[in-house]
């Protein structure tokens, strides 16, 4: 094979793997404008950027009792049941008020990232906290804080969270941003499903 071939070859390579990837990012770009909002889900919603940390704030409003989200939450460990971006969500240990778990999320079209999630209940104020022990791409930090409706029938989801970005990101930040809300709306929809179906159960007659 003669050189002219050889740099021809290689050029079709390169431009196919150029095309490719482009595509993935033409993809990528289009989930992310599906996810710009707005969003039921989502009542109130902040992201600030410093550097390379990221602060976000959500809050929604699921319409079943404090108790059953609460429940819900405090289960992270069922979290591949019942929220989509989540692949693995692995018990590693329990210890009481503190949950260890090897974590596999997706969002987007974006790389499969794995944590290892420490997540802390403190039932009194109705808080649940995570940090990550262990992580690829970022360090993540938040809390969920519950708060009841008057009327006992709705609960106030307040989240925030803090991530500090361990490598540069190749994505826009418009990008990430959907990310994150794609997470979110996701989570609050396992959250309100996972906490009906324990109501439907706990109402239903012995067998």
């Amino acid at each position: 094979m003669n050189k002219n071939v050889i740099i021809g070859l290689v050029a079709v390579v390169v431009v196919g793997v150029g095309g490719f990837f482009g595509y993935q990012y033409m993809q990528l770009q289009a989930q992310a404008k599906k996810w710009a909002g707005p969003h039921k889900e989502i009542v109130e919603e902040k992201v600030t950027k410093d550097g390379a940390v990221t602060t976000l704030h959500f809050v929604s409003l699921v319409d079943v009792p404090l108790a059953a989200v609460e429940n819900v939450l405090w289960t992270p460990e069922r979290g591949q049941e019942m929220i989509e971006n989540i692949t693995l969500s692995k018990l590693l240990k329990s210890e009481g008020n503190t949950k260890l778990l090897e974590m596999n999320v997706r969002a987007l079209n974006l790389p499969l990232q794995f944590y290892t999630m420490q997540f802390t209940h403190d039932p009194e104020h109705h808080r649940i906290s995570f940090k990550t022990v262990e992580s690829q791409a970022q360090d993540l930090e938040g809390e969920y804080v519950l708060e009841p409706s008057p009327d006992g029938k709705s609960t106030r989801v307040d989240y925030t969270s803090k991530s500090k970005d361990k490598i540069a990101l190749p994505f826009p930040q418009s990008v990430v941003d959907s990310a994150n809300r794609e997470i979110f709306v996701n989570t609050m929809r396992g959250v309100k499903k996972g906490a009906q179906q324990n109501a439907a159960g706990s109402a239903a007659p012995p067998a």
